[in-house]
């Protein structure tokens, strides 16, 4: 879970390198809750997404308030990913 903003663009080339190279090779699923955060952009999941939206591997979900964490772990632990 994150607010979805990173220090910059280098940080943000640096996690999504990582993801691709270090982590996804390794894992089944990854999932990535975005939180809405009145201070920040939340760019990061529009980062996410071009690289990795086609990959059923990587679950991306925003979660705008409270109530909206029960769809986003439905999301995560779903079936046919």
């Amino acid at each position: 879970f994150s607010d979805g903003d990173n220090w910059s663009q280098g940080d943000t080339a640096e996690c999504v390198a990582l993801l691709r190279d270090e982590l996804l090779p390794k894992l089944n699923l990854f999932c990535y809750g975005q939180v809405e955060s009145p201070y920040g952009s939340g760019q990061y999941i529009h980062d996410l997404e071009e690289p990795f939206g086609d990959d059923e591997r990587v679950v991306l979900s925003v979660i705008e308030d409270r109530q909206a964490i029960p769809r986003a772990i439905k999301e995560f632990l779903s079936t046919g990913r």
